[in-house]
């Protein structure tokens, strides 16, 4: 007989595996309970989790996965992860995209998010190939260009970080 521990407790349930995350004192403390994969800090899914919990909560000097038992990340893998989550958050549009934008597979939205939804593996040549189509009009010049500029730094930036 299954038992519904979560809905006794009221434990809403998480959309898309989101896991629910706070900063404490140098930590980015990451709950790992309601998500669906093991906290192991070298999987890719946790990897992944925690580039992208960085940053969107902020840098902080360790990482805490909290599941149970503590995970601490910090030193080295912390820095490392600290600089890949700051070139995760460059990497997002400075300003709001219109309608036409929100539509065009080339505008820096689409085009990063092809990038960083393939992480670690990053998708470059993808997300290249997506931009090197002529823009539509001479409006949208600026803006693929502007793309293609982010998209070749984010990639040398990776690349100094692996290096």
């Amino acid at each position: 007989m299954d038992i519904d521990i979560k809905g006794m407790l009221n434990i809403p349930a998480n959309k898309k595996n989101a896991v629910a995350n706070h900063i404490e004192g140098d930590a980015l403390v990451i709950g790992c309970i309601d998500c669906d994969y093991t906290p192991i800090p070298g999987s890719r899914e946790c990897f992944r989790c925690m580039v992208e919990t960085m940053a969107s909560a902020g840098s902080t000097s360790r990482i805490v996965l909290r599941a149970g038992k503590d995970l601490e990340i910090s030193g080295k893998s912390s820095q490392m992860i600290r600089s890949i989550s700051s070139l995760r958050r460059n990497s997002a549009p400075v300003r709001e995209e219109g309608r036409k934008c929100r539509n065009c597979n080339m505008s820096r939205n689409v085009v990063m998010d092809a990038v960083w939804d393939s992480f670690p593996d990053a998708g470059f040549s993808a997300a290249r190939s997506m931009v090197d189509s002529e823009p539509g009009d001479a409006s949208c010049e600026r803006c693929v260009r502007s793309t293609q500029r982010a998209l070749e730094q984010l990639e040398r930036d990776l690349e100094d970080v692996r290096s």
